[in-house]
């Protein structure tokens, strides 16, 4: 009973594939309002400073002390962050409530303006101001640097 049991979930699984991440907490939901090809909304100084100074954009929703998937991702962003601080500004937004933390407005208001429920979400934005890549959820440090090296012309 068991082994016919164990079988018919493994036939299940082949013949219905799933995406990897569907349901699993810490993944978002939905589409942002800012897609691939628009220009970024660049409304905190912080964003708005990268861009005058003519840096590429890697802005990342999420809270990384208290969701792990979070925690994960900017993990894999500072490792890269020595390679390439010079083109690329790193920007963390943290935009929803926890226990003890408590974002701010302007915060509040950029996650509104891209849309995004959930987290981690990830936008890379090129020099000129244009999303080029959107990550949803856990990405791996590779990807991430793949899409850098896009944006910057090293690929």
């Amino acid at each position: 009973m068991k082994r016919g049991f164990f079988i018919a979930a493994i036939m299940v699984f082949f013949l219905f594939p799933q995406n990897p991440l569907a349901g699993v907490k810490g993944t978002p939901k939905g589409k942002p309002r800012v897609k691939v090809g628009d220009v970024a909304p660049l409304e905190t100084e912080e964003l708005r400073r990268a861009h005058e100074e003519g840096k590429a954009i890697l802005l990342m929703f999420g809270n990384p002390w208290h969701c792990i998937y979070c925690e994960k991702v900017w993990l894999n962003i500072k490792a890269l962050l020595p390679n390439y601080e010079e083109d690329i500004a790193f920007i963390l937004v943290s935009p929803l409530q926890v226990k003890w933390w408590k974002p701010s407005d302007e915060h509040i208001k950029l996650a509104s303006r891209y849309g995004i429920i959930g987290e981690p979400w990830v936008f890379l934005i090129d020099r000129e101001g244009i999303v080029r890549h959107i990550f949803i959820g856990f990405t791996e440090k590779d990807k991430i640097e793949a899409e850098l090296k896009k944006v910057l012309g090293g690929e």
